[in-house]
């Protein structure tokens, strides 16, 4: 007798090519409904679907009886005849397909996923994307799965400085396509080529064994635990361990180590201090560790910055922070862990070094100077290397930018224009996450003040900003000093050559950058009329 639990198997034993047309429609209509047998909720829920096809058992069933009784017993000479014909999927996969397919699978099973810390969100959509192949989806489901991306892409979850930004954008260009041409269910498919490399990326991911083992600890906090419970615990990692899955070189095997030991000699609640569950929670949520995994997407560019050893990535705008809890508050440090911490620096080379050293990637600093003293010109040389090199710039100037002169120094002073550079007219415009390297020029024209700035840098504390603060007539700059106590780099631009006076950083020194980039004041070109 053919149940829901046999069902498919008998089928294709049978071949639903040797039913009458009315089964065959019923066949049909239980494969769309439980999406080929992989998800009967439909059934389960939906009286009319949980209707018809008990119905269709009942008639599939009546059918096969009447074609046994019916059917002649085989005489002993002949042949013994042959079994019903295998039926074939609904969309039979050709040779290539079958062959991609099994070489993906091969694939799979030869490389296991880079592990990390936390499965990017790109890649949890991924793993989504590639999960509606082949399967019969709703309008809703499409545009469901549409809203998801878009929510995930406001709140920068995913971001267009991503490495699978262009996938992003494919998957979700054929989703938009999809929903806009649907007239009903329909059955989803994703090309051939597409569709290797997406089961590539989704495999390609996998959360540390440690990891889960550390979650499951933070989960026990406060929590009255019996013996049975920590027993329980403490033999599953032993298991992990003996079966390899966790191994020495594992980045969190020494914290493991310390949850051991921990419950080894815990009876009854589990209370961890702030700075220890800080410090943990800090691993689950973190980029990386160790150098590498833990790239961070919003420099822009050809070039990712990664987190480096003992950093975290909990901090907003996707910054690597350093020993930080959820909350983003510096933990207490010992003296050790200050000691050890390793920021991120700028490789500059020459000049560049040389004038300010190797400064942290969110550095600050200010140039000051009289009219005509070269502080543009030095600026765009600055921005240029900055782009080319580093990430992503933005150059915002609310005196030139609507001006000629400041196209003609574009022109003339950058060849080729950099990519990875931009211009704005004042700082509503753009959105400053986007960028790594902000330019304001001038502070004075923007209007900014010191308190605006601390408000600035703290709502964008990943980018570094380099300021630019015009003289007043007795050769001091516009602002007061107290901007000298909040820039790490303070630098005075005279005639072409820019010092540095001010470092915390410890180089201070000076460039000739006329000379040194063969250039000089550049004057906008005018045009004449006869």
């Amino acid at each position: 007798m053919i149940t829901l639990s046999n069902y498919f198997n008998e089928v294709n034993r049978i071949g639903v090519s040797t039913l009458p047309e009315t089964l065959k429609k019923s066949h049909d209509f239980v494969l769309k409904s439980t999406s080929n047998g992989s998800n009967w909720d439909t059934y389960n829920t939906n009286a009319t679907v949980k209707k018809v096809v008990d119905l269709y058992l009942s008639k599939l069933n009546e059918f096969i009886a009447s074609q046994t009784s019916d059917s002649p017993q085989p005489e002993p000479a002949r042949k013994a005849p042959k079994p019903y014909p295998q039926v074939k999927p609904r969309q039979e996969l050709s040779p290539q397909k079958r062959a991609v397919q099994k070489s993906i699978k091969a694939k799979k099973e030869k490389k296991p996923g880079k592990r990390v810390e936390n499965i990017r969100e790109e890649v949890k959509f991924i793993k989504r994307y590639v999960g509606l192949h082949n399967k019969v989806k709703s309008p809703n489901a499409i545009l469901s799965l549409i809203k998801a991306l878009q929510r995930s892409i406001v709140q920068k979850l995913i971001r267009k400085t991503s490495p699978l930004a262009k996938d992003i954008e494919t998957i979700q260009d054929k989703l938009v396509n999809v929903f806009n041409k649907m007239k009903g269910d329909e059955r989803f498919e994703i090309n051939e080529k597409d569709l290797g490399r997406f089961v590539s990326i989704a495999g390609g991911e996998e959360v540390y064994p440690s990891i889960k083992f550390i979650k499951r600890f933070i989960g026990m906090q406060e929590r009255e635990l019996t013996t049975t419970q920590i027993e329980s615990f403490l033999k599953q990692l032993e298991n992990a361990v003996s079966k390899k899955k966790i191994m020495r070189d594992d980045p969190y095997a020494n914290k493991l180590n310390a949850i051991y030991k921990k419950l080894k000699t815990t009876a009854g609640k589990i209370s961890l201090t702030k700075t220890e569950l800080n410090g943990l929670e800090g691993i689950i949520k973190a980029c990386s560790c160790h150098k590498d995994l833990g790239k961070i997407y919003n420099t822009g560019g050809r070039k990712l910055r990664q987190c480096r050893k003992k950093t975290y990535s909990d901090a907003r705008k996707g910054a690597c922070s350093h020993n930080r809890g959820l909350n983003g508050t510096q933990g207490v440090l010992t003296a050790e862990q200050m000691g050890s911490r390793q920021f991120e620096r700028l490789n500059f080379t020459y000049p560049w070094d040389t004038l300010m050293g190797k400064p942290a990637t969110n550095f600050t600093i200010m140039f000051h100077g009289g009219p005509g003293a070269g502080k543009t010109t030095l600026l765009l040389k600055f921005a240029e290397y900055l782009a080319n090199n580093f990430g992503s710039v933005i150059y915002i100037s609310s005196e030139e930018h609507e001006a000629s002169t400041l196209t003609d120094k574009v022109n003339e002073l950058l060849r080729p224009k950099p990519a990875n550079l931009a211009f704005a007219p004042d700082l509503k415009t753009p959105d400053l996450s986007q960028y790594d390297f902000v330019i304001l020029d001038s502070v004075n024209d923007l209007g900014l003040k010191l308190d605006d700035f601390k408000k600035l840098k703290k709502e964008n504390p990943h980018a570094a900003f380099i300021l630019i603060l015009q003289h007043t007539k007795d050769g001091d700059y516009r602002g007061g000093k107290d901007w000298e106590h909040d820039i790490q780099i303070a630098a005075k631009v005279e005639n072409g050559v820019v010092t540095v006076y001010r470092n915390r950083y410890g180089v201070k020194g000076s460039l000739d950058f006329f000379n040194h980039f063969n250039t000089k004041p550049v004057q906008s070109v005018t045009h004449s009329y006869s």
